[in-house]
Parts: structure tokens; sequence; C-alpha cells
């Protein structure tokens, strides 16, 4: 194989060698985790944690997404080269027939003791923290939820006000323009400055916007302008 097409196996290989990153990506695969969810199913500190995410992101095994003052990590699993996403599935596999032989998950068998002349030492590491890590992550995503389940209770009286605060005053107009079919042709009468035209222009064929008032129709006109399939016209309703 020429040196040049090497280069990636040996980076993807590289990122994978070592077994915290392997378990982290094993519960990234399963999760979105934050980077504290993750300390605490690894049991490791978080300057630890965010080193190896570092990596793992540098090689674009994960990908993250804000999620409020938090940040979410997953696996790449969509976006990741085919040779890397076979590479892992075949690490996984090693590392769960590793899993079966020392015993499994629940400790049904003492650990296997490792040796220089071990084929797969690392691989048993990782797997011998596959149970316990398991454990922790569905501790970790009950006191998510608990969390989450005591938010909307405490918010209940005033979510109305925390919606618009947090999505804006037109999150429900949204949702139901999103119902509305592409092909439809669509009268908005009584339409004022033409807000509720330039809301609806995106998302179906075309937007009639009606008003009485000449003053609002221009209004309107000038609000739409920049569209290309809404009309206004003059009329009594």
């Amino acid at each position: 194989m020429p040196a040049a097409a090497a280069a990636p196996i040996h980076q993807w290989m590289s990122a994978l060698a070592d077994t915290t990153r392997t378990r982290a990506l094993r519960l990234l695969q399963q999760h979105e985790l934050t980077v504290a969810e993750l300390c605490s199913v690894l049991q490791l500190p978080q300057s630890t944690v965010s080193r190896h995410l570092k990596v793992l992101a540098d090689e674009r095994w994960v990908d993250s997404r804000r999620d409020g003052t938090s940040r979410l990590y997953r696996l790449a699993l969509d976006t990741l080269d085919p040779a890397a996403r076979r590479l892992w599935t075949l690490i996984k596999e090693q590392t769960e027939n590793a899993n079966h032989s020392s015993g499994g998950a629940n400790g049904s068998k003492r650990p296997r003791k490792t040796n220089a002349r071990d084929p797969k030492p690392g691989l048993r590491g990782a797997a011998n923290s596959w149970g316990g890590d398991d454990r922790r992550l569905a501790r970790v995503l009950a006191r998510r939820q608990t969390r989450s389940q005591a938010f909307f209770a405490s918010a209940a009286g005033q979510w109305d006000k925390l919606r618009a605060e947090l999505f804006g005053d037109r999150f429900d107009l949204w949702a139901l323009i999103t119902l509305l079919d592409r092909d439809w042709i669509v009268g908005d009468l009584g339409c004022g400055t033409g807000q509720l035209s330039e809301a609806l222009a995106p998302f179906v064929r075309h937007v009639i916007a009606v008003d009485a008032s000449a003053p609002m129709l221009t209004a309107a006109r000038k609000r739409l302008r920049h569209t290309t399939n809404t009309e206004t016209r003059k009329g009594q309703l």
C-alpha cells in the first residue's frame, strides 16, 4: 500500500489505541453525553477526558453540538469514512469477544491475568471496564431525566414566559407552519403589514395578502418586496 494511502489508517489506529478513548466512543455511540457526564461514567478527571475528546475530535471520530450552557458529544458514525467505520466495528467486536472470554460484564469469572505474551491486553483492559461503564451510564442518564422532570415541574407556572424567552414569541406559529403543503395558495385576509404573509411565503407556493387599508398594504408591500411568491390586494372582508 502506498505511504500516502496508509496515513489515514495509521491515524485512526493511533486514535483508537488508547482504551479510554475506545470506552468513550462506545458510550458516545449509545448516547450524547457532556464532558461532565463522561467524567462520571469513566471516573476520570475533566482534564483527562477533555484531552481524549480533543484527540477524537481532531480525527473526526466525534462531533458535538451546543445544548444550553453545555456541549453534547456523540460518535460521528454517519460521517465517518467507511474504512474508519469498519475499523471501529472490528475493534468493538474484538473487545466484546475479549469481554466474553474473560467472564463478561457481570463478573461470572475472575478477570484473566495478562502478561507480556497476552495478544490482547489492551482489549481485555477495555472489556473489563465496560460493565462498570454501563452501570454508571445508566445512573447518569437516570439523574439527567430526574433533573429534567424537576425543571419542568418547577417551571410549569411560568412556562409560557420561559418558552417565549427561549424560543421566541412565535415558536408555536413556526411549529404550525411546517404542517403546510408546499403546493398551497394561501390567502392572508386582513394581512396588515404582511408579517404573517412573510412567514408563510417560504412554505407555500403562493400567498395573497389582502387588506382594506391602503397604508397597511403599502407597509405590507415594503415588507414583502424581497419575496417572489406573494402579492397584495386591496379588498373588503
